[in-house]
């Protein structure tokens, strides 16, 4: 009775693990600390208040990264809407946005916007409450 017990409660933990999203760093002051390696980006997913924003992104890798937000939802073959983003920063420097960014409630996209970056990982998701 005891195995059946534990089966089932390993069970219900195995489920109550899958299907639950991304965890997300809280940050609330508006500040968006991001430190960019070769295809990642940590934290990778960053939950904040609506309004004001400001990012710091600090290239820790070898390459040279950026950071920006754009949309995360679009079409087929439609370019994605860039609300904020870093200048390219060359190994070990740190850089800040270009201009103010101010965000709505939503799902925002964080990626590298550098060559194929994105696509070899570099990206992560901004929820704005």
């Amino acid at each position: 009775m005891r195995r059946l017990a534990a089966l089932s409660l390993l069970g219900a933990l195995t489920l109550a693990g899958c299907g639950g999203g991304p965890s997300y760093t809280h940050v609330t002051d508006g500040v968006l600390k991001v430190d960019l390696d070769e295809y990642t980006l940590h934290p990778e997913n960053i939950e904040v208040p609506a309004g004001t924003l400001h990012l710091v992104a600090h290239n820790s890798g070898r390459l040279t990264h950026n950071l920006a937000i754009e949309s995360l939802d679009r079409e087929t073959g439609e370019e994605a809407t860039i609300y904020g983003r870093t200048d390219t920063l060359q190994p070990g420097q740190t850089g800040r946005e270009r201009e103010p960014i101010t965000l709505k409630p939503g799902k925002y996209r964080l990626v590298c916007t550098i060559g194929n970056h994105d696509d070899l990982g570099q990206y992560g998701e901004l929820k704005v409450k």
